[in-house]
């Protein structure tokens, strides 16, 4: 009898898996094994003993369709779970749409037996189609992954071919608009596929590589499996500073994403992020200074965000934005400055020697919840550092906080 592959095993029964599902950390177990040991009231995973915030089991189609063909064709009896391996759309159609049904599967299983042709031509008229057929629905793109594409679809994103490539992530990024499919994706390695096209693709590649990694981004799982992908975070830089205004922002939504699992801050930063989000301050449109100060928000959060920024004549542009800036950049900003101010007398004599005590005072009247609450913050670090003439007394401030 032929021997499964060990990633077609069930890590608790070791088993050949018939209905593989993906856990919150990503690992992929058989739905009846990983059931039943939540079940008996464990909370953690399996595999990687990290305790589990959200016990969803998402169904990996990619997997299933990949055990399911080697079953087939090594003579192995292997039952579809009833509830779990009908595909979602038969589940809805009634006998006359059944027809259609496995019309739709014959054509996408053609299709990506088309995607292995030794024939460009005929690779790229079949991703073409996949990928049209992916922004049809949710039912159709887990007809599409069950059918095996994914693992034919990543080769073609380092084809050296730029249409070819650009269809190819493409299809990638209307295929992850589906919850199980970001994970399923991750699982499969699309995340070193997507990277390599970040790198070397063409700018619209690239770009289209960072909107899928935003989207696969979206699941906190992912976060920091794109993370720990040592040239991602680079790869996103580099598109941050040479990239065309969508390639910027699609970098900075990555970011953002990233920056929630809290080690990712740290990478992001000794990526020489920094630098280039203070040049975008004054020289990106209004959205993309925005979502700059957004990320230096998340990123002085830390020490190691702090440090970097201090480094940086980030002060001026900061304050200037404290002025002028939209009402979400002057939140952000007065943010910012009250992270570099906490605790660094150097910090707080440049920020207000920078002007930035007017602005603060200002905030403090007119500002959202949140601004006003740092600006107080910013404000009151003035006047404990010594700049209490122009900060007026503690009771005054007081006084302003409690209309806050």
């Amino acid at each position: 009898m032929a021997i499964p592959p060990e990633d077609f095993r069930c890590p608790i029964s070791l088993e050949l898996m018939s209905d593989p599902v993906i856990l919150a950390t990503g690992q992929t177990y058989d739905r009846l094994s990983i059931q039943r040991w939540l079940d008996a009231g464990h909370r953690t995973c399996p595999k990687t003993k990290q305790f589990l915030t959200d016990i969803k089991l998402i169904p990996n189609y990619a997997l299933r369709s990949l055990i399911y063909q080697w079953a087939q064709t090594n003579g192995v009896d292997l039952k579809k779970p009833a509830e779990s391996f009908s595909s979602p759309v038969s589940s809805v159609c009634g006998i006359g749409e059944r027809d259609g049904l496995m019309r739709l599967k014959t054509l996408v299983e053609d299709l990506v037996k088309s995607l292995c042709s030794t024939d460009l031509r005929t690779r790229c008229d079949a991703i073409k189609e996949i990928r049209d057929l992916a922004k049809e629905s949710k039912e159709i793109r887990i007809c599409i992954v069950e059918a095996g594409a994914i693992a034919r679809i990543l080769p073609l994103l380092s084809c050296r071919v730029s249409q070819t490539e650009e269809i190819a992530v493409d299809a990638l990024l209307d295929l992850s608009m589906d919850d199980e499919n970001k994970v399923g994706l991750v699982a499969e390695g699309a995340v070193d596929a997507i990277v390599y096209a970040l790198k070397a693709g063409s700018m619209d590649t690239r770009v289209k590589a960072a909107a899928t990694l935003a989207s696969l981004a979206m699941v906190d799982v992912n976060k920091a499996t794109i993370g720990r992908r040592s040239d991602a975070i680079p790869a996103l830089a580099k598109l941050l500073a040479e990239g065309n205004t969508r390639g910027r922002k699609e970098a900075l939504s990555v970011f953002r994403s990233l920056c929630m699992y809290p080690d990712n801050k740290v990478r992001v930063v000794t990526a020489g992020v920094i630098p280039l989000l203070i040049a975008l301050l004054t020289n990106g449109s209004t959205d993309i200074t925005e979502s700059s100060l957004t990320l230096l928000d998340f990123l002085s959060a830390s020490e190691e965000g702090r440090h970097a920024l201090c480094r940086e004549p980030a002060m001026p542009a900061l304050v200037k934005l404290l002025k002028n800036g939209t009402a979400r950049s002057k939140e952000h900003a007065v943010a910012v400055l009250s992270s570099l101010c906490m605790n660094s007398r150097k910090n707080t004599f440049l920020a207000f020697n920078a002007g930035a005590l007017e602005y603060c005072m200002d905030l403090m009247q007119r500002g959202s919840l949140r601004a006003r609450r740092k600006a107080f913050a910013l404000v009151k670090a003035f006047r404990e550092f010594g700049n209490d003439k122009n900060c007026g007394s503690l009771n005054s401030l007081a006084k302003i906080r409690r209309n806050m």
